[in-house]
């Protein structure tokens, strides 16, 4: 390829305002396509955490950026094959398969939407969930697989899953209460599994709120109680083979498991590893 091509301005700010840093790659210009991917991919992160919209500055930053270069291109270089018309759509589609796949299979951030999980989980609180050996693999709306996941031990009572309820596409996020075959009781600020009543005591009251601590299988977390509505109790139920319990730690501004049933293994999407707070 001739080391005197030269971009056409229009392509270069075309690209720079749809897919921004990867117009650099056009411009022959990996430097700066770096450079600017590498910031887009740490505001993009601030605007996730905090609901900002700093990333889109780029759509402005780069078009103006790269017709600068064009005006003042000089064909030094020999014109590398990422510049070419094939190229960028090469990379592109290399690059959105990766972060697809990666969401699907490995792991995939949610913002969670709802007061359904208070104390530990406010609404707007962005959370990772690990994907692997659950089976309900997908992102961005689209299903690639579902089936019962991999092993038993992966659902422990006490953690945070992501899932699907019954007759719902959009995911939840609740606490693990009962494995297959636990029988459970709801009974005010008491749950009772398979005979034993976990210990639950309370820590302050706040408002019209009442906060516990309350420990299952070793796990010690918070829960929320709200003085003026009843609460939500269930007479004795065994959870059928291959389904699960869950409920909100927000407990009397839930909708979960006493509502709407059990949830199926093969509806389960993942654990929650990790919280934004």
């Amino acid at each position: 390829m001739s080391i005197n091509w030269k971009p056409k301005a229009w392509i270069a700010i075309l690209l720079g305002v749809i897919l921004q840093a990867f117009t650099f790659l056009y411009l022959n210009r990996p430097r700066l396509f770096w450079l600017y991917f590498l910031l887009s991919c740490v505001v993009s992160f601030i605007d996730w955490k905090y609901q900002t919209l700093f990333a889109a500055i780029f759509s402005i930053i780069c078009p103006l950026h790269a017709y600068i270069v064009v005006k003042n291109f000089k064909g030094a270089s020999e014109r590398g094959w990422y510049s070419r018309w094939w190229g960028i759509p090469v990379i592109y589609a290399v690059f959105f398969s990766a972060v697809f796949l990666f969401r699907s299979f490995l792991y995939e951030p949610f913002l969670f939407p709802s007061a359904s999980m208070q104390p530990t989980i406010e609404k707007g609180n962005h959370l990772i969930v690990k994907k692997p050996g659950y089976r309900t693999y997908g992102t961005y709306g689209v299903s690639l697989a579902g089936g019962k996941i991999a092993s038993t031990d992966l659902m422990q009572r006490g953690k945070l899953y992501a899932f699907y309820p019954p007759d719902k596409e959009v995911p939840f996020v609740q606490r693990l209460i009962a494995l297959p075959g636990d029988r459970v009781v709801v009974k005010g600020n008491d749950i009772t599994i398979n005979g034993a009543v976990l210990a639950t005591n309370l820590l302050y009251e706040k408002d019209q709120l009442e906060v516990y601590e309350q420990q299952l299988d070793g796990i010690t977390y918070l829960i929320q109680r709200m003085k003026m509505r009843p609460a939500r109790d269930m007479a004795g139920i065994v959870v059928p083979e291959e389904s699960y319990f869950f409920m909100g730690d927000n407990r009397d501004n839930s909708t979960d498991s006493r509502f709407w049933g059990y949830v199926a293994s093969d509806s389960i999407i993942g654990e929650v590893v990790y919280i934004f707070k």
